[in-house]
């Protein structure tokens, strides 16, 4: 009888030492961070930016701005003076900064947020410092979007702006890199069809032209 009792003593420390399920305790694994989506704000595309402080006789400070990308840690804002095609790129952790640039001159500008390896670039949007004193506007480079037809050819679009509503015509030149073929020459269309080799890297490239002989040039690069 006491070895009886003895047996189902130990059975019941070992049931109350066995192991639990600590499904329930463990901490929630930490769902892995993404960028938000975020826009460009100020100065607003394709118009001349008539605010700003001069800072000389040749020069204004423009403060551009845009909205915040959730769990971004920094910014890399690009501008490109489109006259000259320099570019100027700074790292900084706000939305907004204050840039000295020169009056009367095109440029462009776009976004990138960072996170650790992660990126996200905004759309590229284009303006005129203020102090032009011109009304001889050149167009703003032309946005071209490229889409698979799926039989092996693609449709390549642009659209232009000109400030002074005086831009004409077009050349588009399509093809790999050094072997640009001019496509079309002095064209009023705003799309064509190409045909291309699946995997293989191509560069779309367009000259936008106005009824004053002044020109901007825009390229993208695809592959499907």
């Amino acid at each position: 009888m006491k070895l009886a009792i003895k047996l189902i003593l130990v059975g019941l420390l070992v049931a109350s030492c066995g192991g639990s399920d600590d499904s329930n305790n463990n901490p929630p694994e930490e769902t892995e961070k993404e960028l938000g989506a975020f826009n460009l704000v100020f100065p607003e595309n394709n118009l001349i930016c008539t605010e700003g402080e001069d800072n000389g006789t040749d020069g204004v400070s423009i403060e551009l701005q845009w909205s915040a990308s959730t769990n971004a840690t920094s910014y890399e804002l690009e501008i490109t003076n489109q006259e000259n095609n320099s570019t100027d790129k700074r790292t900084i952790t706000t939305t907004s900064f204050a840039v000295g640039l020169p009056k009367g001159t095109q440029f462009s500008w776009s976004v990138t947020a960072i996170l650790g390896s992660k990126t996200l670039t905004s759309d590229s949007w284009n303006f005129y410092s203020e102090g032009t004193s011109t009304e001889n506007f050149a167009p703003f480079p032309a946005e071209i979007s490229v889409s698979d037809n799926g039989d092996g050819s693609v449709s390549v679009s642009w659209i232009g702006e000109d400030l002074d509503d005086d831009l004409s015509t077009y050349d588009v030149y399509i093809g790999t890199s050094g072997n640009l073929e001019l496509i079309l020459e002095n064209t009023t269309n705003i799309n064509t069809n190409y045909n291309i080799t699946a995997g293989e890297q191509y560069i779309a490239r367009v000259v936008s032209k106005d009824s004053n002989n002044n020109t901007s040039t825009s390229e993208t690069y695809f592959t499907f």
